[in-house]
């Protein structure tokens, strides 16, 4: 068995896709991108922050998504951009289920994509009050885009530019997302994006517990072999290197792990676990008990890692990751509001200025008949368009309805 020591070169370019798995796995994982891949550019999808220091170590940019955003429906270019909404369609469905409705939903959003930079809330609030057969129908799955965590990070504007992280590198934190769901809509949105574009540099894709986002034993549709098989194979044509990397792989789904070209295993004895694919337990039991960790390959090679004990894995402190920060654009409150309030534009200004002026928060029906009064039934429809857009806030407490200021990016 060959040893891989940190000063050699002979593992410095694997192929195809690595799983790195075992107690070990964060400390190897670390290892590995700072050593073996240190001229690669480095796109790391972190689910727990736990690897924010990778940024550090690898000269890449960190981008906490929750406190900025993602737009799944915005393409990579103004190419294929009825090729790009299936696939999202077909990522919406995997996460949220909408199997009886891609069709459907796929047509509205192509149909209703104004500009690049239009969002899910926005071509909703056009869908509303359309029949039920229609616009009604198709606006129930997509209503959880219009508030909380997935308003927040997938209902406005997007504000990273993806060719800047490919050039530099970066770690997407998605940890704050709450659930499963929201967590495999960031990646595979992520992903998606990226299997459309083409790198100029080396570039491995890291996903760390990756049985969140491909668990075992998934219901078998086209939503499943797009997220596992298409996806996956158009990312490498476009010439990216895959790593999945977390404790165990024995949840994750055969087809990711079946599909993978070489298995780092920390500490070794891992490679025992009943899940390997390549069952070469026998020669592995005479093998490991010295090494740190292994590498194993479908060839049937098997070699050591030598791990230093002291990887630094000290995460980003608050300054760092603000100094890490990729560049952020910035949108104008006046250019959004022109685009979703047309015509409505100056009544809209002046229904926001009346709730400024109570302090951000009036009672609603006070405020209709002051619209009423004020402004007329340019007012009220506009008022209308705001609350439908999330430029407003209706909030029930004790006996009245109250409207307030949303904190959207429309701000």
């Amino acid at each position: 068995m060959k040893n891989v020591s940190s000063e050699s070169e002979e593992f410095l370019e694997p192929i195809g896709r690595i799983g790195i798995v075992g107690w070990n796995f964060r400390k190897v994982l670390v290892f590995f991108l700072s050593k073996f891949l240190r001229n690669h550019k480095i796109i790391l999808l972190d689910l727990s922050d736990e690897f924010s220091c990778i940024a550090r170590l690898s000269g890449a940019k960190y981008y906490s998504v929750f406190e900025h955003s993602i737009n799944p429906i915005k393409p990579p270019s103004s190419e294929r951009v009825e090729q790009y909404v299936e696939s999202i369609v077909e990522i919406f469905d995997y996460c949220f289920g909408m199997i009886n409705m891609k069709n459907i939903i796929a047509k509205a959003l192509i149909n209703n994509i104004s500009s690049s930079e239009t969002t899910i809330p926005e071509i909703i609030s056009k869908l509303d009050f359309e029949t039920a057969e229609g616009g009604l129908s198709i606006y129930s799955p997509l209503e959880p885009f219009t508030f909380g965590t997935l308003r927040k990070v997938f209902g406005r504007r997007e504000e990273l530019d993806f060719n800047e992280a490919l050039e530099t590198g970066i770690v997407f934190d998605l940890s704050v997302l709450p659930t499963a769901s929201s967590k495999t809509l960031g990646v595979l949105t992520i992903l998606n994006k990226l299997s459309h574009m083409v790198s100029k540099h080396p570039t491995v894709l890291v996903i760390t517990y990756p049985s969140i986002v491909w668990p075992k034993g998934r219901r078998c549709d086209a939503a499943k072999l797009y997220v596992e098989q298409v996806l996956t194979d158009n990312l490498e044509r476009r010439g990216f290197m895959i790593i999945f990397a977390e404790k165990t792989f024995s949840e994750l789904s055969e087809k990711i792990v079946h599909e993978l070209d070489n298995i780092i295993f920390s500490p070794p004895s891992e490679a025992l676990d009943p899940w390997n694919p390549w069952s070469l337990y026998t020669r592995l039991e005479r093998e490991i008990v010295d090494s740190p960790a292994v590498i194993l390959n479908r060839r049937g090679e098997v070699r050591s890692i030598v791990i230093p004990s002291n990887v630094m894995m000290k995460p980003l402190d608050k300054e760092e990751r603000e100094k890490l920060k990729p560049n952020i654009r910035i949108f104008k409150e006046s250019d959004w509001l022109k685009e979703v309030l047309g015509e409505d534009y100056e009544h809209g200004l002046r229904v926001i200025s009346m709730i400024k002026e109570l302090g951000g928060k009036a009672v609603l029906n006070r405020l209709i008949e002051e619209i009423r009064s004020t402004i007329g039934a340019g007012g009220l429809k506009a008022l209308a368009a705001l609350l439908r857009h999330g430029c407003l806030r209706q909030v029930h407490e004790g006996d009245n309805q109250y409207i307030f200021l949303s904190r959207g990016d429309w701000e």
